[in-house]
């Protein structure tokens, strides 16, 4: 079953459809009050003295809520990587970065608000010593978790000893710069609380639930479920949807972005204290300070194996930028173990706790980094052995996964390196540095494997057939723009045996069933599994009633037999029943079930992993070092696809990221005072349709219900892995010089 377009396109192109900040009333009646933020202006110390006098005689203004007023607040235990973990704002006097909230104005246009900003005056006392905003390893933690419960070190074999003792051995440093999510959308909440003190908000995010329960807890709403259960089974404690309800509109990108965010607690905090619905809406500015982004990295790779290139050992120390104000550590070393067929292995990590705003997830958090440094060593360890870098990877070729030895439960790489190299023209290539010339550039190839996990989470959904014959899919997923809508009404449609017209797809609140939060590619696997799992228990209540009834066709036959095909019920000899008769017959207006699945994230049986490969052609002007990347071509085992035209996009997009990434994503820290310097969208620059390049995709299907019961695999993310080591390994053959530090910018180049 395909869709021939996605099915919100055509709100989104006649501007039907809306962002929060679009929305112009509150989730109950009244006026809607607008806020404005001021932010602190020096990373560390205490404030002394704020004076609003100013800005409240301004005509609009209702309240400028700070530290000494703002409600109280319980802490937060929610999912890691955002800020409410660690921080609260309005608080106390203390300040943990630049850019932290110190007041919010209240009034009732955005421009009464945003003025009387301006009119805050505040005096801090100065800090007892200077904030920290460097990476230090000598001041580093070594943690034992990283992300979300993977362990902090893995190991296997003997690493040390085998790399002492190794033929051959390779040892080198690279380093990857903060940059942050710049989506369409910036961040914007809408909060209002009724007279029985509950309350709902209007909310951009990509985890509805994490953040109802976030703030449930902040309010201390009494809640005893402990939430990373809630995330395993799916099962939220029914009190939640009575306490506090999040509506999600169009969200205009996420990937790590929008969740756990402050901006949505200080919306509620700002209702609570003035009785109103309140609009919060960040500038573009206040995102850099007021949401999460990638922090900077630094890798020591080490190689050790034989002179024909296969590796016995493999050791990864990734020190890892973090915040005073998060309890995240991005999973650098979580794939690597994955990776390659090397005996011994150690990945370590250490993080360095800096003066800045908190870092979290952000496009495919941990690898998409963590393979700029592998790939980049693997390209030097195929060099040092004269072998061509295509074949060191095929020499290190995982026909089981490593780290368990479990069979994969697909895995397509090699069918992924053949295509692309083929597309390419790989092996047409001259293999000699700075040889091959097309005019006065120099050209060069490269190439890098891509490996992401697949992550199958806990969701609910409910599905109610209706006695027109058309059904109602739930959840409360979130549609942040790459297409879930459309993919989730295919498989519900699938699921019921109804045209795809049929169905209509509910979600975006947490008033339906649970879902997990969109990330990790998991969207589509989940609640796919989810949707399933919930026609199944329908299946079963219409059979029961159709095999209990003597005016039925299916009298008499075991409903679990039944199956759920050309719009109604059909037995296994072929005897069938439309919904709509059956249904009228029992004067029912609808029949639904609901049901859940629990997550699948490390399944004990196989080895999961999605797998690709990028290949890139760069033309390099030796004389300028300017760069242009001509040609980029991924192949990506792929798994079910669902929608070919999502996929294609979604890989599209990733793609665009890893140019990105490799390119020019960068924001600057000033290293004195904390302040992003380059926070705004004319100097963080990321790609637009002028720095894209042909860019070609090749979709390998999988059969891989070994992993999945639909066989479906992620490719939100998959796509922006390898891509930045594929083009600095290109800059390398093109010129035989090496650049180890992303982005791969012109001040870098110059040397070559």
């Amino acid at each position: 079953m395909k869709a021939p377009h996605r099915l919100e396109a055509y709100d989104k192109v006649t501007g039907k459809a809306c962002y929060t900040a679009d929305l112009a009333h509150g989730p109950v009646d009244g006026p809607l009050a607008h806020t404005a933020v001021v932010q602190s202006t020096q990373a560390t110390g205490r404030i002394e003295a704020i004076d609003t006098a100013a800005a409240l005689a301004l005509e609009g203004v209702h309240c400028v809520m700070t530290h000494l007023d703002a409600p109280r607040l319980k802490p937060v235990h929610t999912l890691p990587g955002g800020e409410l973990t660690r921080f609260q704002p309005l608080q106390d006097s203390r300040l943990h970065y630049n850019g932290q909230p110190v007041a919010l104005v209240i009034a009732d246009t955005a421009e009464q608000a945003q003025r009387a900003a301006a009119c805050v005056t505040i005096r801090y006392a100065a800090p007892e010593q200077p904030p920290l905003l460097v990476l230090d390893e000598q001041k580093a933690e070594r943690p034992q978790m990283v992300g979300v419960g993977e362990p902090g070190t893995t190991e296997r074999g003997d690493p040390d000893t085998a790399f002492a003792m190794a033929e051959q051995t390779f040892e080198q440093v690279y380093e990857t710069a903060s940059h942050h999510h710049n989506a369409l959308e910036p961040g914007a909440a809408i909060a209002a609380w009724d007279s029985h003190g509950r309350l709902t908000l209007y909310l951009g995010t990509q985890y509805s639930y994490g953040d109802a329960y976030g703030l449930a807890q902040a309010f201390d709403m009494g809640l005893q479920k402990d939430f990373m259960e809630v995330m395993k089974t799916g099962s939220p404690e029914e009190a939640l949807r009575d306490k506090v309800r999040i509506i999600v509109p169009f969200v205009g990108g996420a990937f790590g972005g929008k969740k756990g965010n402050v901006h949505p607690l200080l919306a509620a905090m700002a209702a609570k204290r003035t009785g109103r619905p309140v609009k919060l809406a960040l500038t573009r500015r206040q995102t850099f300070s007021m949401m999460p982004y990638r922090g900077a990295t630094r890798q020591r790779v080490r190689l050790g194996g034989g002179k024909d290139g296969r590796l016995q050992v493999l050791m990864q120390d990734a020190l890892i930028q973090n915040s005073t104000t998060s309890n995240f550590i991005e999973p650098v070393g979580e794939m690597t173990p994955k990776l390659y067929a090397s005996k011994h292995l150690r990945t370590q990590h250490k993080t360095a706790r800096l003066d800045v705003n908190a870092p979290s997830w952000m496009r495919a958090p941990g690898v998409a980094v963590s393979q700029f440094a592998i790939e980049s060593a693997m390209d030097e360890w195929a060099y040092q052995q004269g072998i061509d870098p295509l074949e060191a990877r095929l020499r290190n070729y995982a026909d089981q996964e490593p780290q368990s030895g479990h069979e994969w439960s697909s895995k397509s790489l090699k069918d992924c390196y053949q295509a692309a190299a083929e597309r390419i023209g790989w092996q047409s290539r001259d293999p000699r540095l700075g040889a091959q010339q097309e005019g006065r550039f120099k050209v060069g190839y490269g190439m890098a494997t891509s490996i992401y996990h697949v992550a199958q989470m806990a969701a609910c959904a409910r599905m109610r057939i209706r006695a027109d014959g058309t059904a109602v899919a739930s959840s409360s997923t979130h549609e942040i723009g790459q297409g879930s809508a459309t993919a989730l009404s295919q498989l519900a449609a699938e699921a019921l045996g109804l045209p795809l017209g049929s169905v209509t797809l509910e979600w975006g609140d947490t008033r339906l069933p649970y879902s997990s939060l969109t990330a990790s590619s998991s969207t589509t696997l989940s609640l796919g599994a989810a949707l399933h799992a919930a026609a199944d228990a329908l299946r079963l209540k219409l059979g029961t009633l159709a095999s209990t009834d003597p005016a039925s066709p299916l009298h008499m036959t075991n409903p679990a037999e039944l199956k759920l095909q050309e719009s109604g019920l059909v037995s296994q000899t072929g005897r069938q029943e439309s919904f709509v008769s059956l249904l009228t017959r029992h004067q029912l207006d609808y029949l639904e079930a609901e049901a859940g699945t629990a997550d699948q994230i490390n399944p004990p049986e196989v080895g999961r992993a999605a797998f690709g490969a990028q290949f890139v052609k760069v033309l390099v002007d030796p004389q300028l070092g300017t760069l242009r990347v001509e040609r980029l071509v991924g192949a990506f085992g792929c798994g079910r696809i669902v929608n070919p035209t999502l996929a294609h996009s979604q890989l599209l997009g990733g793609m665009v990221w890893g140019l990105g990434q490799a390119l020019m994503e960068e924001t600057r820290l000033d290293r004195h005072n904390g302040r992003w310097m380059n926070a705004d969208l004319s100097e963080a620059l990321i790609p637009t349709q002028a720095d894209v390049p042909d860019l070609d995709i090749i979709m390998i299907e999988e059969d891989d219900r070994r992993g999945h019961p639909l066989g479906i695999k992620g490719l939100g993310e998959i796509a922006v892995v390898g891509v930045a080591a594929a083009v600095a390994n290109a800059i390398f053959h093109a010129t035989g010089q090496r650049i180890r530090t992303l982005p791969l910018t012109l001040d870098k180049r110059l040397i070559l």
